[in-house]
């Protein structure tokens, strides 16, 4: 799937459980969302990302768990960029009970603690309703709650990238910390599955999809 706006997204599959953490470019300036990747795969991210841009100014998070945001540090170190995320997400930065990171170290024998030594804080605060000017393209704030209370989706152009609360027919885990079902299915039918079927939804894990397709998964 392609879209018809003029700014390039690069996707990588990063982390212990094939995240989505997506640049977006235009003017060889980006933006990255969710850069859940891990150590071992730092050095070679960061110089993807370099040959593609010369700044990134900002990191737009979905929500706050571990697998969405264990870069974090590493992209705050390397570009000093402004972070973002919705202000219900900010205790999962640095708890890795409530972020899902305890859970996922015993299923993959990792170390239990989750480091918080160089998870910066946010910059700026979200609520749901902001349009940021960045790299020269308005990004769209929606505020989704479900799979967390916080999550958030972003609205560019004829994109939407939905983090974990919508996937190509499927949907978010709703049986984690502050998760609600209720929420998440209201969030995707009155908030997601509203907006133009064309709209290209790029989500937290696995392939692309389309309002048009949500639609029959839903029998809207």
């Amino acid at each position: 799937m392609n879209p018809i706006n003029k700014f390039n997204i690069k996707k990588f599959v990063v982390g212990y459980i094939q995240t989505n953490m997506y640049l977006i470019i235009n003017n060889k300036k980006g933006v990255i969302i969710d850069p859940g990747f891990v150590d071992s795969e730092s050095d070679a991210l960061i110089k993807k990302v370099k040959s593609e841009c010369r700044k990134i100014p900002a990191v737009l998070l979905t929500h706050g768990h571990y697998d969405h945001i264990s870069g974090l540090g590493i992209i705050k170190e390397k570009f000093n960029s402004i972070i973002y995320c919705h202000k219900l997400e900010q205790e999962k930065l640095t708890d890795g009970e409530k972020n899902g990171y305890k859970m996922a170290a015993k299923f993959f024998g990792l170390d239990t603690k989750f480091k918080t030594g160089k998870m910066p804080n946010p910059d700026k605060y979200l609520v749901g309703g902001e349009k940021i000017e960045l790299i020269g393209l308005t990004f769209n704030i929606i505020h989704t709650p479900g799979h967390t209370c916080g999550g958030i989706s972003i609205l560019l152009g004829n994109v939407l990238f939905s983090g974990d609360t919508i996937f190509k027919s499927s949907i978010g885990r709703a049986d984690l910390y502050d998760s609600s079902y209720e929420d998440e299915i209201s969030s995707i039918k009155n908030k997601i599955l509203t907006l133009p079927p064309d709209t290209i939804i790029y989500p937290g894990h696995g392939p692309e999809t389309t309002v048009k397709d949500e639609k029959k998964y839903f029998n809207i």
